[in-house]
C-alpha cells in the first residue's frame, strides 16, 4: 500500500488543480468576452469631444461633394487661421502618409475608433511630436498611406496637432468611413473597387445632437468650384 501512497497523492493534487481552474478560469473568459462586445461594437460609437475648435470654422462642405477634380469622399472645412486637431474618441492610429501639395507639406493619417470605422485627418500641418515621428523625415510626391511600424494608442479629446489648411484655400479635411456601410456611390460601378468613396458616412452623425448642431449651422452646399452632390449629413 506505501507504494501507491505517492501516486495517490500526486492523482488528488491534479484532481485538485484542475477542479478549481475548471471553477474559474470559465467565469473569467465570459466576463472578458462580454467586456470586449460591450464596448466595442453593442452599441453606436459616440464621439464625446470636438475634432477641432469651431469658432475657427468659417464653413464646412459636407460629403458627398464634387470638385474640378470629381467626387471626394472627405468633408472639407474652410478655416480662418490656425486650427487645433483633436481625436474625438479613443482609438488606434494606424497608417498615414506626408507628402508635398501645391508645393507645402502636409500630413495625413487614419485612426482605428473600432467597429470597422476609421477616422481621417488630412491637411495637417503641425502634427503632435509623437505622430510626427511615426512618418519619414521626407515627404513624398504622392499621397499614398503606409502603415506605421508600431500602431499608437490616443485618447479621446487628446490633442493630435494643429493646421493652417491647404496653400490656396485655407482648408482642411476630415472623414468618417464605416465598413459595414454603404453610401449611394455603391451603385456606380466607377466607385465599385473604392471603399474609401462607398464606405463614406456624415462624420456628424456620431456626436449628440447639440454637439454636431454646431457643425451643421456651419454647412455651406458650394464653395469656388465646390458643390455638394448628395448629401449624407440630414440637419
Amino acid at each position: 500500500m506505501k507504494r501507491y501512497t505517492p501516486i495517490l497523492l500526486a492523482v488528488g493534487i491534479f484532481l485538485t488543480v484542475w477542479v478549481i481552474a475548471i471553477l474559474l478560469w470559465p467565469k473569467n473568459q465570459i466576463n472578458t468576452s462580454q467586456q470586449i462586445s460591450n464596448s466595442d461594437c453593442s452599441s453606436q460609437i459616440e464621439f464625446s469631444h470636438h475634432f477641432t475648435d469651431v469658432s475657427t470654422i468659417i464653413s464646412i462642405i459636407p460629403p458627398v461633394f464634387r470638385n474640378s477634380r470629381g467626387l471626394m469622399p472627405t468633408t472639407l472645412i474652410n478655416i480662418n487661421g490656425k486650427a487645433p486637431l483633436y481625436i474625438p474618441t479613443s482609438g488606434k492610429l494606424t497608417q498615414g502618409s506626408y507628402h508635398t501639395e501645391e508645393g507645402s507639406e502636409f500630413y495625413m493619417w487614419e485612426t482605428d475608433i473600432g467597429c470597422g470605422v476609421t477616422v481621417v485627418f488630412d491637411h495637417v500641418t503641425e502634427p503632435v511630436e509623437k505622430i510626427r515621428i511615426l512618418f519619414p523625415d521626407a515627404p513624398r510626391n504622392d499621397s499614398k498611406t503606409d502603415y506605421f511600424k508600431d500602431t499608437l494608442e490616443l485618447s479621446a479629446g487628446e490633442l493630435v496637432g494643429y493646421t493652417t489648411g491647404s496653400t490656396n484655400a485655407h482648408n482642411w479635411n476630415f472623414a468618417v468611413y464605416d465598413s459595414k456601410s454603404k453610401n449611394y456611390l455603391w451603385n456606380m460601378e466607377e466607385f465599385k473597387n473604392l471603399p474609401k468613396y462607398y464606405t463614406q458616412v456624415c462624420p456628424f452623425d456620431y456626436f449628440n445632437n447639440s454637439m454636431a448642431g454646431e457643425y451643421e449651422k456651419l454647412f455651406v452646399s458650394t464653395f469656388n468650384d465646390i458643390t455638394v452632390d448628395q448629401p449624407l449629413c440630414k440637419k
